[in-house]
């Protein structure tokens, strides 16, 4: 196993830098996430650890080995692709035992080392199958197969269940959640799919256009954004922001929503009377009742959605939409009035102009 240091990595692609400044640390056995939208750079950095990819500038260390100048297959690494990359007239035996055979291991030993990993995942009655005779999480489980046979130091996936359907991603997940448990192989996963990385993310890195936004355990970026792009990228449904603004709440401060509700702050580090912030809820902490209720915000139903095991209720406001989620059932119509009433220790504030987090002394 080895740890994966960044320092100082930028990529650029003619005049276009696309990666910039990119310093990260990744623990050795650790299993680290890169997640964002297309386009964030998550692909390209994975391509840089691999040296599929030249570094415009900056340095890559594997264990204790600079390997910023050499190729794939000194850097002992195995690579996991979305499309599976498997030869078709290769049977799956061959194809997991290919690299073994062209770094020149004896037959009996590619065939000890294949039929061992087969077995660990559930492969070891398909050896003698082609590709095509394949189910599409056959095909991803080969794929993984032929990585972790070469034992090395660090796997890489570069979204490795896109291709495949919801039921077979949750399991296919779980089995790479189960391998990463029992070999503790240092592990980089690129995703856009934010329930991949909360999942199987140890530390989940954050990307928006080439440069990192957060790094952190999932909970901890779920739970602490530092601006308003990260608590929106992390999280289904998605979080409420709404305009607001501070006003004085005798010694502390309080959020002025459009519709004239005032939710008390609390002590804020940095926040200033006047000031235009972003008022920032999780939908399964803003608790809806049909009563009225104190200080709540009043609304309207605008549509639910019941998936049986959650409820998502988007309700209308005076001149803004507010979220709620729950898991128990309950009656709810179109239309009907509501009261809803953020948990106080959960409010995150954003400064409006910036994006970025306004601290208060509530904040874990």
């Amino acid at each position: 196993m080895g740890s994966v240091s960044l320092k100082n990595v930028s990529k650029s692609f003619g005049s276009v830098k696309v990666i910039h400044d990119v310093s990260l640390e990744i623990d050795e056995g650790e299993f680290c996430v890169l997640i964002g939208p297309s386009g964030s750079g998550k692909s390209t950095l994975l391509r840089i650890i691999a040296g599929l990819e030249d570094v415009s500038s900056g340095n890559i260390s594997i264990g204790k080995r600079h390997v910023t100048d050499l190729p794939p297959k000194q850097r002992d690494i195995a690579m996991v692709f979305q499309t599976y990359a498997l030869y078709p007239q290769m049977t799956v035996r061959e194809n997991m035992g290919f690299a073994l055979k062209l770094a020149g291991l004896p037959k009996a030993q590619i065939n000890t080392k294949v039929t061992e990993v087969a077995r660990m995942l559930e492969l070891d009655q398909l050896l003698e199958r082609l590709p095509k005779e394949l189910s599409g999480g056959q095909r991803q489980r080969v794929s993984m197969g032929r990585a972790i046979v070469r034992n090395p130091s660090v796997f890489l996936f570069d979204e490795p269940l896109s291709n495949l359907d919801a039921k077979l991603r949750v399991q296919v997940r779980g089995e790479i959640a189960d391998l990463h448990r029992r070999l503790q192989t240092t592990s980089v996963y690129v995703t856009h799919d934010q329930v991949e990385a909360m999942t199987l993310g140890q530390k989940i890195v954050v990307l928006k256009d080439g440069r990192v936004e957060q790094v952190g355990k999932p909970l901890e970026l779920y739970d602490d954004p530092v601006n308003t792009f990260v608590a929106s990228f992390l999280g289904t449904p998605t979080i409420n922001l709404i305009e607001a603004e501070v006003t004085g709440l005798g010694d502390a401060c309080a959020a002025r929503l459009p519709d004239g509700t005032l939710t008390p702050l609390g002590q804020s580090n940095g926040c200033t009377t006047g000031q235009k912030i972003l008022f920032g809820i999780r939908p399964e902490h803003a608790r809806l009742s049909l009563e009225d209720q104190p200080g709540a915000i009043r609304a309207r139903i605008h549509a639910v959605e019941n998936t049986g095991s959650d409820m998502v209720v988007f309700n209308d406001a005076e001149g803004f939409r507010i979220t709620s989620a729950f898991k128990e059932q309950r009656t709810l119509e179109p239309g009907a009035s509501v009261s809803i009433l953020p948990d106080p220790a959960k409010i995150r504030i954003f400064d409006a102009a910036t994006g970025k987090r306004i601290r208060r002394s509530e904040d874990a």
